[in-house]
């Protein structure tokens, strides 16, 4: 009785700080890979915890809502919840710290170093909802990118500023090429976003495709295919947002996502997981897209 007390004493206090946000609710349900909670209002694209077995805590995003119930998809494995779990609102993931210490540096979808070493001592907030940019302050694509690679640049000439796709099957070197133009590009700055690989692949692209010269320039953000399709999603977020960073600092960048198609079928997990029905395809429109 008296833990039913301070609870709902708790959730009295969290209303009366926060007007207009109740920052904690209770887990009500389980589907697949979403969790619906209740009892709680957070806009869609801020993070919460789910209270799980043995203390253990469970990040994870709100993508969507339907009435009083919120759709959280989680950032790792969510095993150990159950019903009437407590979910608190953590924050909001509308922003990043950047800065230069990233160079040479591997980190997940969250910004968390994977490499091993301390988290990079970033100081520059930068928000996750890039502005797109005014199509008539958009410069002529009028340079020749120096790829490095003379094949490409004999007889298939890319252009600064330009976007281009690279599609081919597997087997047939495309993580090769990716990495000798990520060594040898005239850019000033290399970001690389690897979505859906698997784990060896990531290392393997690193330490053979990349190595330590093609890495000293670079920012790797890696979110293998074993992680949550939120995870995913927001890796190649954050790759953009990085890139974009150090644009408008006056640098040249290249950009690398490998995969792009990956990062439809993330898009396409969440999209089904919170109910919206599949279309031609079985692919999801851009509104199951979470806004970070």
């Amino acid at each position: 009785m008296s833990a039913d007390f301070d609870s709902e004493v708790d959730l009295a206090i969290d209303r009366v700080h926060a007007p207009g946000i109740q920052r904690r609710g209770t887990l009500a349900r389980v589907v697949g890979l979403t969790l619906e909670a209740r009892g709680i209002m957070a806009p869609v694209g801020s993070q919460c915890v789910v209270d799980a077995a043995h203390g253990r805590q469970i990040e994870a995003e709100v993508v969507g809502f339907h009435n009083d119930t919120l759709y959280l998809m989680p950032f790792h494995d969510a095993a150990g919840v159950a019903p009437g779990a407590a979910v608190r609102l953590a924050g909001s993931a509308s922003t990043v710290m950047l800065g230069e210490a990233l160079l040479g540096r591997v980190i997940d979808g969250l910004g968390r170093p994977l490499d091993g070493k301390p988290a990079p001592d970033c100081r520059d907030p930068v928000g996750l909802q890039g502005m797109p940019l005014n199509p008539m302050e958009r410069g002529p694509i009028r340079d020749v990118l120096d790829t490095g690679v003379r094949a490409v640049n004999g007889l298939l000439t890319m252009g600064r500023g330009q976007r281009i796709g690279l599609i081919a099957g597997s087997g047939v070197g495309k993580s090769v090429l990716l990495g000798m133009m990520t060594r040898f590009t005239n850019a000033d700055i290399v970001v690389i976003g690897l979505i859906g690989e698997r784990g060896r692949e990531v290392q393997e692209f690193i330490t053979e495709s990349l190595g330590e010269e093609g890495l000293s320039r670079s920012v790797v953000v890696a979110a293998p295919a074993n992680v949550s399709a939120v995870q995913r999603l927001k890796a190649a977020h954050l790759a953009h947002v990085i890139a974009e960073y150090h644009r408008d600092a006056g640098r040249h960048v290249l950009l690398l996502l490998d995969s792009l198609t990956r990062v439809a079928h993330a898009q396409r997990e969440i999209g089904l997981a919170i109910g919206e029905p599949p279309t031609i395809s079985h692919a999801c429109s851009h509104h199951s897209l979470p806004p970070t």
